[in-house]
């Protein structure tokens, strides 16, 4: 009986000491998980209270209304009102830039790209020419034109002579339109004559005419023009009125010819491996339209799948009752 008793004592003190050592290693671990739960909230304290004390920084410094851009606004593109919109921001963000109201800013020219909600000052517009009564839009198909050029670059119009001497007949002219190597420009009378100079010129002399673009439109200043307007072709021009015709005609072929004498420059092999990239690039094209019917076709089945099963889930209406509604509705008696 004794040793029963002693057996029962050393199982209960073996217990005891089980239990205290898995309640110690139990404290241990909710000491260590509530350090770091500590060590958690006070590093969230520390980052709120340093995003306080900036908000509150930024709440106490000066405000300042801004006109923002409320899209992205390129280089060289026109600002409207109704792309701007008013806010508040601290002086800070603009340093000591002149801050302008929507009418100051109207029809201003940005000089560098604008993204989406940007600050509107006058370091980054400039105002575009005066439209003066001689003002008059002009198309030109006789001008070699960069292959990038697009509508809203500026460039500089140059006349080429087979002397290897360059002239600058139009300087810093605004493309207006561009199709199909047909380029719009807008032009003072004086601009005109001597574009019609450089024109009868380049026909006589077989030179060139082309353009350049400016890289940065809005910071870099406008060329100066080089070109001498030549008075014996400014008599020409006035004894014969269609000369200018004539010539505008005339480089507009050779420009033709150069365009087709590239064009017979191609190999076979080129001319297959063109149409071949042709074909790929039409069925690729094909294929991405083919691969989003099939999908929208697909949506609109699951919607109309779900949209069934939802009819078919809704408690069903007495067939007897719908009938004699229907005949109610026809008039039947």
């Amino acid at each position: 009986m004794s040793k029963i008793r002693f057996r029962q004592k050393k199982v209960l003190i073996a217990g005891g000491i089980g239990g205290l050592i898995v309640l110690l290693i139990c404290i241990l671990v909710g000491i260590l998980y509530v350090n770091h739960l500590t060590g958690k909230m006070n590093g969230q304290r520390q980052a709120l209270e340093q995003e306080l004390e900036q908000t509150q920084q930024v709440l106490k410094e000066e405000m300042v209304e801004v006109e923002i851009v409320t899209r992205d606004i390129q280089s060289g593109e026109s600002i409207r009102t109704n792309d701007l919109e008013t806010r508040k921001i601290p002086k800070s963000v603009i340093a000591d830039e002149a801050v302008l109201s929507k009418e100051l800013i109207n029809g201003k020219i940005a000089k560098v790209d604008l993204p989406q909600n940007s600050p509107v000052t006058a370091s980054v517009i400039y105002e575009d020419e005066v439209t003066t009564r001689d003002i008059r839009n002009q198309e030109f198909g006789l001008i070699e034109l960069p292959i990038k050029l697009k509508q809203n670059d500026y460039v500089d119009v140059r006349i080429k002579l087979p002397s290897g001497q360059d002239y600058i007949v139009l300087s810093k002219k605004r493309v207006e339109d561009l199709q199909n190597g047909t380029v719009w420009y807008q032009m003072s009378e004086k601009e005109i004559l001597n574009m019609s100079s450089a024109i009868v010129d380049a026909y006589i002399n077989d030179a060139s005419i082309y353009a350049l673009t400016y890289v940065e439109p809005g910071i870099q200043e406008k060329a100066y023009t080089t070109y001498p307007a030549n008075k014996s072709v400014l008599d020409l021009i006035d004894s014969d009125p269609n000369i200018v015709q004539k010539a505008t005609t005339e480089l507009e072929r050779r420009n033709r010819v150069k365009l087709e004498e590239a064009l017979n420059a191609m190999t076979p092999q080129q001319r297959q491996d063109y149409k071949s990239n042709r074909n790929t690039q039409q069925t690729a094209e094909e294929q991405a339209a083919a691969e989003q019917t099939a999908a929208e076709q697909t949506t609109y089945q699951q919607q109309t799948n779900d949209l069934m099963n939802e009819t078919s889930t809704t408690q069903p209406q007495n067939t007897e009752t719908i009938f004699n509604d229907q005949n109610s509705v026809g008039g039947t008696p």
